[in-house]
């Protein structure tokens, strides 16, 4: 397994997400024990298996929570929501319950089971959490059929300070069945970034600074990574507001986050590897100014090819493009983005008058006359109404004036 970063001690961990969930001492339990604040009909009447047990090391079994819908025949094989247990439990005989057993892990797989899906929760240790994680991912897939799941479809989900061992798990590049991954409130230090897992990030406004800024810092690497994000911002929210503010707000995001879960099992909500799709209008400019136009012409090249209906091939956007590097003084790079507007589109007159444009910018004056002349000759053949047709007479015409001076 590939490590990303160094593990936090368990005392440190806990510490911090009681600190940031709960108040001190005996108000604590009662936080502890409270539900998500959405109910769902028929939530109550999930079946629950408890405590399978998925590992045995030495005097240590580690055991499993497994939510299903009431009433699922045998034989059935459901999308299955992990819930990321990341800090591990606390040792036997404290006063804190295990993390499966909280009110918010009991709530949300049945949430989870009640919207048509299985759920899991289990129990970790501390230091061993990201190993016992990986444990765990294992068993369900290995024990799929037994436990009425899909081992190809699954969702991760993870809330504070286990939001660390939930994006670990979700980096590992191997993990093609892995479809999903939900991150409320967490820090998200870690650098790398997966682009073909749909990522729903929550964040409340009311929270830590410096858990945020990990946040925040996380969801733009994703961006520039083109990774597909849905950010949800909860300006009043505070830390675990799904079970601490009962409010519509709190409810809204809760639902959405069932449908994005259930969206990306769905056969529509598969996502393409970067490296797999055409790139984006921004990308493709950042490829001109960081890789070099040659990159970007055989970008272009490879997105005509394997989606003509990409943005970046589209005759507009290329078009603007061109004139966009003119302005910032990048000629040369827009004279090769405009001759593959020719190239494309050689029925439409614009493209060989903006190309005559970027040579009259380069001085490259015989070149910018034989491109306006092009642009007449082909626009005189065009079936364009004058509305359209002028403005390209106009600029090819004055262009050949100014040019063709003595």
């Amino acid at each position: 397994m590939q490590t990303y970063t160094k593990s936090l001690p368990l005392t440190a961990l806990v510490a911090c997400l009681l600190a940031l969930f709960a108040p001190p001492a005996a108000a604590q339990q009662n936080q502890l024990a409270r539900p998500v604040v959405l109910t769902l009909p028929g939530m109550e009447k999930a079946e629950v298996r408890r405590d399978v047990a998925y590992k045995t090391e030495g005097d240590a079994t580690l055991k499993l929570d497994l939510y299903l819908p009431p009433g699922t025949a045998e034989g059935a094989r459901l999308p299955v929501v992990v819930f990321v247990n990341g800090v591990g439990d606390p040792p036997a005989g404290s006063p804190v319950p295990k993390l499966k057993e909280w009110g918010q892990y009991t709530s949300w797989p049945r949430l989870v089971a009640s919207s048509g899906m299985a759920a899991v929760t289990y129990e970790s240790r501390g230091q061993e959490a990201d190993a016992d994680t990986d444990d765990l991912l294992d068993y369900v897939r290995k024990n799929a059929a037994a436990l009425k799941v899909d081992e190809n479809r699954v969702s991760i989900w993870a809330c504070s300070a286990n939001v660390r061992a939930g994006l670990s798990a979700v980096l590992q590049p191997s993990r093609t069945y892995i479809r999903s991954a939900v991150f409320y409130y967490g820090f998200m230090a870690l650098p790398a970034v997966r682009a073909d897992v749909p990522l729903f990030v929550a964040r409340a406004g009311y929270d830590n600074l410096q858990l945020n800024n990990t946040l925040d810092a996380y969801v733009r690497r994703a961006l520039d990574a083109e990774a597909q994000v849905t950010l949800v911002n909860y300006a009043d929210g505070q830390h675990a507001f799904d079970v601490r503010d009962d409010t519509e707000r709190s409810r809204e995001i809760v639902r959405q986050t069932l449908d994005f879960i259930r969206f990306h099992f769905s056969p529509g909500g598969e996502v393409k590897l970067a490296a797999d799709r055409a790139p984006s209008p921004a990308k493709f400019y950042s490829m001109i100014t960081s890789e070099g136009v040659r990159r970007a012409v055989q970008a272009y090249e490879e997105a005509k090819k394997n989606d003509p209906a990409a943005a970046v091939v589209q005759e507009q956007f290329i078009n603007g493009l061109g004139y966009q590097l003119m302005q910032e003084q990048k000629v040369r790079e827009a004279i090769e983005i405009l001759k593959l507007n020719v190239a494309s589109y050689p029925q439409s007159p614009n493209t060989y008058d903006s190309l005559a444009d970027a040579y009259a910018a380069d001085g490259q004056n015989a070149l910018a006359i034989q491109f306006a002349e092009k642009a007449l000759e082909v626009l005189a053949k065009a079936n364009l109404d004058e509305q359209a047709a002028a403005p390209i007479r106009n600029s090819a015409q004055d262009k050949l004036r100014r040019l063709k001076k003595p």
